[in-house]
């Protein structure tokens, strides 16, 4: 068998061999499942020189010729003819340039997906399934990450979005060497956020292949092996006992694997493996590793009776990977570490004869630190087996002491392991034993565990994938259980309970059976191991604080030991929480849950929500359907309920069929999928009730909570509260979306009144952004119309015009109404405000009309008490019936003239005072003749205002009266009020008068009526009084007789009764 280094997955590899592994197995068995449940874009993520490009090869070679290595059978997919496989590596470039290379297209995004979407068409027609896989996308995202993010990003999300579009057979595999979100790391907070907003396109699938796998893997992969002396085999074998025993390595690795993989033993071949894993790049791998030539390789190694042992390989890493090793920060200090100890030995520390055989020593330790895990243990046998028969060390012993005693390395027994040791005069161990005298044990309280929890939440992935809403547990400690209510982004809860009573755990099956909650309850069994563990780091940090604080190296070795307890602090909960021991007890529903894995967990998890929140309607809509919607999808979200609005009688609210913008995505999940806006019976489309059955729950509860308001309003904030609840629990992002849709598809069904209990008329756009922003300022009023109403209702349908016979419905009470309150809207502001009506009704009914807020109380009881009926009154007699529709229709009448009349009524005793002819055209003609050649100059300012008014075009005597009213009440008439009147009408005459006085006599008009201009001066007053007087025709018949009877009283003396008339002239014109 021909052994390959390196797959390129678009040029595949020639006499291509797969060993396949339970991983793989378990990665195709998970994307199968996936794409079968909706999903179609996955990344695979898996550290360098693991398999993922032959994974994808083979992978292809299963799907194209049905070879069964993943797949049982390539149908699994789908029953497809076949397979278009669209193979593509990655660079450090943007996708949009690649895909453009890989499909011959330019660089243009438009023609891209249209390429794409013509290859898929082609597919389709010969029943194929188009996969594209992207081996290397790590690359692509570098780029994207250094090189315009917000563009790169919006390209790989348009990308994504393409290929998951439910109704398409697109399946879409890309590879990373490291998390999505690790490529992110020098983007801003904005820009990390649209970083896991694209994340959320994929599904994320661990590669992880385990040393001992791809140990496996290295040995069946090499076409030849050296043969392997006796005492070989046996060294090998016995190195490996001490492997397995010490949990350096797995049980399952194999003599026969180590063998294969000689002159490595099973200690070197981890330490290599996971140091490739680690500092490597994607063309270093095991199997390079192995078959390269050069400085300290195997292949160079010709040593007889001697393993490529763990002093080889940290030649072989300091070699080749130097400049990894700075980048691993979390490494950075144990490399230190190795190279200091070295140092101190080559320094001469060490006897010289013993130099080589301890720094030997000091790499074998250093390297079995960094790379074991942290249950491994490195004993005084152990290492001095490995040092005698891998490294051929003679006196092992003897150099292991050497070092003890020049206090390089020492055997720390809270790790019952060989540590690197930089040394200190003070004796750790004893002053551990002494601070158990000092340091109280503690308990696992909340306070104390709680530092320690790793998990914060974790997302129910299968109830996610099935019904796209997501779920998230959040992770709490409690010492007792309790019944925790969800609430915001958070839908249950997994109660981390560490008992500090033995009848917690009877609690927390109590609890659990009673409540219908989403509680899961862990009770941790092991809380004295857990407590012995607080207890050692408490005795650390009291060290630390009180004895090590002037000794550095004493300082990092308490700090070490810290990190120790803490880690084995964190497997006694952490690990513990999910594993095959009995050391944590899972309970829901009053019964013991069998939890041993994150599936099992997570299938937990699904199972709490299908029974909690059995209401919640399937939408698959990662968009909307969350907690808290994006910038773009708010922007979205006005687009659509614009389009809901002004298009709900087109096809697709009328959105471009060649573009699929977000609001267009969200139609079709929310309207179409749902079959809320569909075509009625004569093809129309129309917004109707939900037909996909899962949205049934969801409306009905939204009908109930209608019918519920009959009797009293309810806040629409209640029914967001409802539907944030379970059996519920709806995210407020798809509540955002879902309240508007509901509340204009049902609008005729109640009556929406604002903060100030002010009645809405439109359910519009405007409405919705008040809504959106205050919730809890409006509530809703449906209606109950039966027995005598109804007839008494249809007399207000008659009184609009409307049909009698039509069924009496909420939506018809609404209709009917709003005429009345939009009249009432209309009208202007002073016939809201006179009382100047002939009816003492109108302006009670105007009263009505003004402060209605309940359609059904206006009806019914308000508008006939403003007329002086009462409901039975009406119901006695068609007679009394007709008669209150007459007065309401009077009613209308006066409100609609009001204002009419109240120019007649100014217009009246302007004619009359100036003796001005009775039509509009002609008193306008003549008063502007009267003033025009009044000198404007000398007028007051009120006057010339006037004069203005009087001389400049009016088209009606309603706008004549209206300019020359404003004039003086420096507001509209028509916000003049009732006590206004009066004085206005006189200040009017008033200024008429003082223009007169500017008047020659000669200009008046003698024709209706005499002119007399009078000037009256007195000893006895300091003003000089001037009036030009009219007397108008028609009143000189009166003047006559008043004259005579004057004249009868006068005393015949010519002095004395000028002096009384001219006493009496001159106290009239003062007034």
């Amino acid at each position: 068998m021909k052994y390959t280094p390196s797959v390129n997955i678009e040029y595949g590899a020639e006499d291509f061999h797969y060993i396949v592994t339970p991983n793989a197995l378990q990665v195709t068995a998970n994307i199968v499942s996936s794409y079968q449940s909706g999903t179609h874009s996955f990344i695979i993520i898996g550290s360098y020189g693991t398999g993922k490009s032959s994974f994808l090869l083979a992978l292809e070679r299963d799907l194209n010729k049905n070879t069964s290595n993943l797949l049982r059978n390539n149908k699994v997919l789908g029953n497809y003819n076949g397979f278009e496989i669209l193979n593509i590596v990655g660079d450090y470039d943007t996708l949009s340039n690649i895909l453009a290379e890989k499909i011959r297209t330019d660089n243009d995004s438009k023609n891209i997906f249209e390429i794409l979407l013509s290859i898929y068409q082609g597919c389709t027609k010969q029943n194929k399934m188009l996969v594209i896989a992207i081996d290397e996308f790590g690359k692509i995202l570098e780029h994207a990450a250094k090189n315009n993010p917000e563009k790169e990003l919006y390209f790989i999300q348009r990308f994504a979005e393409f290929v998951n579009v439910p109704t398409r057979n697109i399946l879409l595999i890309t590879t990373l060497h490291q998390n999505f979100s690790a490529y992110a790391s020098g983007l801003n907070q904005e820009q990390k956020n649209e970083w896991a907003k694209v994340r959320g396109r994929f599904k994320e699938v661990i590669f992880a292949e385990p040393v001992e796998q791809l140990l496996y893997l290295t040995s069946e992969q090499l076409a030849s092996k050296a043969d392997i002396s006796e005492s070989m085999v046996a060294i090998q074998r016995e190195i490996l006992k001490y492997a397995v025993e010490n949990k350096y390595v797995g049980k399952n690795l194999q003599e026969k694997t180590v063998l294969g993989l000689a002159p490595l033993d099973a200690l070197s071949a981890m330490c290599i493996t996971k140091a490739i894993q680690r500092y490597g790049q994607n063309e270093r791998t095991l199997f390079s590793f192995l078959t390269a030539t050069g400085t300290n390789s195997v292949s160079s190694f010709a040593q007889k009776n001697i393993t490529y042992n763990l002093a080889n390989v940290y030649d072989y890493i300091i070699y080749n990977f130097f400049s990894g090793l700075q980048e691993v920060i979390s490494d950075a200090s144990q490399w230190t570490a190795m190279r200091v100890a070295i140092e101190r030995v080559e320094n001469g520390e060490i006897k010289e004869d013993e130099i080589d055989a301890a720094i030997k020593i000091v790499k074998a330790i250093g390297l079995l630190n960094l790379f074991g895990t942290s249950s491994a243990r490195l004993s005084k046998e152990m290492l001095v087996h490995y040092a005698s028969e891998a490294m051929r060390i003679s006196d092992p012993k003897a150099a292991i002491a050497s070092l003890e005693s020049h206090k390089i390395i020492r055997f720390a027994s809270y790790k019952s392991s060989y540590i690197l040791f930089d040394g200190t005069d003070i004796d750790l161990e004893d002053e551990m034993y002494k601070a158990a005298n000092i340091v109280p044990r503690p308990q696992a309280t909340i306070e104390n565990i709680s530092p320690y929890i790793n998990s914060k939440a974790m997302l129910a992935s299968e109830i996610y994938y099935q019904s796209g809403t997501p779920r998230y547990f959040e992770f709490v400690v409690k010492n007792t259980p309790e019944v925790m209510i969800p609430f915001g982004d958070i839908d249950g809860y997994i109660q981390m309970v560490f008992p500090l009573s033995d009848d917690d755990l009877n609690q927390a099956y109590s609890l659990s059976e009673q409540s219908h909650s989403a509680n899961i309850y862990a009770v941790f069994m092991n809380v004295d191991d857990i407590t012995s563990h607080l207890y050692e780091i408490h005795k650390l940090e009291y060290l630390l604080q009180n004895i090590v604080f002037e000794d550095k190296v004493a300082q990092k070795e308490v700090n070490n030991q810290i990190e120790y307890e803490k880690q084995m602090l964190n497997a006694a909960i952490n690990d513990t929480l999910i594993s095959e021991n009995e050391d944590v007890i899972w309970i829901y529903g009053g019964e013991k849950t069998p939890v041993h894995s994150l599936r099992q967990l997570n299938k937990l998890m699904t199972e709490v929500c299908r029974e909690i929140y059995y209401s919640t309607p399937v939408v698959i809509n990662e968009l909307f359907n969350r907690q808290k919607l994006s910038s773009a999808i708010s922007l979205a979200r006005v687009k659509l309920l614009d389009a809901m609005i002004d298009n709900n009688d087109k096809e697709d609210f009328g959105f471009d069929k060649n573009s699929f913008p977000p609001e267009k995505a969200i139609y079709y999940t929310l309207f179409k999928k749902t079959g809320i806006h569909c075509q009625d019976k004569d093809g129309i489309y129309v917004l109707d009730v939900p037909t996909e059955e899962s949205m049934y729950p969801l409306w009905e509860e939204c009908e109930k909570f209608i019918e519920s308001s009959v009797d009293k309003p309810r806040r629409i904030s209640d029914l967001i509260k409802i539907l944030k609840e379970s059996p519920f629990k709806l995210k407020q992002g798809f509540i955002d979306f879902w309240i508007p849709i509901f509340l204009f598809v049902r609008q005729q069904s109640f009556a929406v009144y604002n903060a100030n209990g002010a009645f809405v008329m439109n359910i519009n756009k405007e409405f919705f952004e008040l809504l959106q922003k205050h919730p809890q300022d409006y509530t809703i009023k449906a209606f109950n119309i039966s027995g005598v109403k109804i007839e008494f209702f249809k007399k207000y349908q008659q009184f609009l015009n409307r049909d009698e016979d039509a069924a009496i419905t909420s939506d018809s009470i609404v209709a009917t109404f709003k005429p009345f309150i939009a009249y009432y809207h209309k009208l202007n502001n002073y016939a809201k405000s006179t009382n100047k009506f002939d009816s003492k009704y109108t302006a009670a009914f105007r009263d009505v009309l003004a402060t209605a807020k309940d359609p059904e109380k206006a009806f019914f009881e308000d508008i006939p008490r403003a007329f002086g009926f009462k409901e039975s009154d009406l119901s006695s007699s068609k007679e009394i019936l007709d008669n209150y529709l007459d007065l309401i229709h009077s009613a209308i009448r006066e409100l609609n003239m009001c204002y009419d009349r109240l120019i007649q009524r100014i217009e009246q005793h302007i004619i009359s005072s100036l003796a001005l002819p009775r039509k509009y055209e002609e008193y306008k003609r003549v008063i502007e003749t009267r003033y025009k050649d009044v000198k404007k100059h000398l007028l007051p300012p009120k006057c010339r205002i006037l004069l203005e008014r009087i001389l400049a075009p009016s088209a009606s005597s309603k706008e004549f009266i209206e300019k020359i009213s404003n004039a003086v009440i420096d507001k509209r008439l028509s916000q003049i009020k009732d006590n206004e009147e009066e004085r206005l009408i006189e200040d009017l005459l008033y200024l008429f008068g003082e223009l007169d006085q500017f008047v020659s006599i000669s200009s008046f008009n003698t024709e209706n009526g005499e002119v007399y201009n009078i000037n009256v001066a007195s000893n006895t007053d300091s003003e000089r009084i001037s009036r030009t007087i009219i007397l108008p025709e028609t009143e000189k018949p009166k003047v006559e007789r008043i004259m005579s009877s004057i004249q009868g009283l006068l005393t015949g003396d010519a002095n004395i009764d000028s002096c009384i008339l001219m006493k009496l002239l001159n106290n009239n014109m003062k007034k």
